[in-house]
Formats: structure tokens, sequence, C-alpha cells
């Protein structure tokens, strides 16, 4: 008997806006998309709260949706300027977008408010990293997650 394994994986790109105030923190996690999560791709990113709610709404600079198409994922920062990642899940919960799923990055002193993000609509939580390593292991499990809930 031949047993076949199915394979789970999408055939459609699972698209991700990336939501930092730091440049060099998103460059890095596009990076480690691009080489360790071949079903994720980034089709967006900001660097603020404000931008986000504008992104997401499809207001200003991000009306064209052909330039600036919804995103399945939203990988953010708990902590950025102006509107920070719990006003972005408060505004998320007014403005319910089912299809979105939100993943919320944290450095370790973010770490304690993982259950009041979850609380707030957050999908997934994950330590904010920047070691390759580090960054591939939360990138390969963003794309698992996805994966399991389509």
């Amino acid at each position: 008997m031949v047993v076949r394994q199915v394979n789970r994986m999408p055939t459609k790109l699972i698209s991700v806006v990336i939501a930092d105030d730091k440049k060099e923190d998103r460059i890095l996690l596009k990076q480690a998309i691009e080489r360790h999560a071949a079903h994720l791709h980034v089709a967006g990113e900001v660097e603020d709260g404000l931008q986000l709610i504008d992104y997401l709404s499809g207001k200003n600079e991000y009306a064209d949706r052909g330039e600036y198409p919804f995103p399945d994922l939203l990988v953010m920062d708990l902590r950025m300027p102006q509107v920070d990642g719990f006003q972005v899940l408060e505004w998320l919960q007014k403005h319910p977008f089912p299809q979105l799923k939100v993943a919320v990055l944290a450095d370790s002193s973010g770490i304690a408010y993982r259950s009041e993000a979850m609380k707030m609509g957050a999908h997934f939580f994950h330590p904010k990293v920047s070691e390759p390593a580090g960054l591939k292991k939360a990138v390969t499990e963003l794309q698992q997650e996805m994966v399991s809930t389509r």
C-alpha cells in the first residue's frame, strides 16, 4: 500500500503587510520571508499605526488596491509611534476584516502583553527577533499557521 502525503501548501501566495517603525526590522523580516517562507509574499510595508489604518482602509496614498492589495496577514510590531499596535487592534475590533489574520511581534519587554493582544484579536504572537535563526523560525511558523487556518 502506497501512502501519499498531501501537500497542504496553498497555490495562491499569502499576501503580507509588515507594520514596524524600524526600517531595519522591516528589511530583516522581509528578507526572512523571501528566503524561508515561499508561500508568503510581502505586499506592503508601513512604519506606523496611522499608515497601517490608511493601508487597511484603502485611504489616501493606499487607495490603489492594485498597488496596495489588501493582505491576508498583517505582521505588526506592538510599539509604533502615533498609533501603536494595541490601538490598531482596537481599531480592527471596530472595523473587522474577517479574512485578515494578525500576527503581533513584541520585543522581550512586550512579551507580557501576549494575552492582552490575543484577547484584542491578534491571531498569532511571536517574540521579535533579529538574528537569522530566530527570524527563520518565526516566518516558517507564521507560514504554517496561515496554511493551517485556511
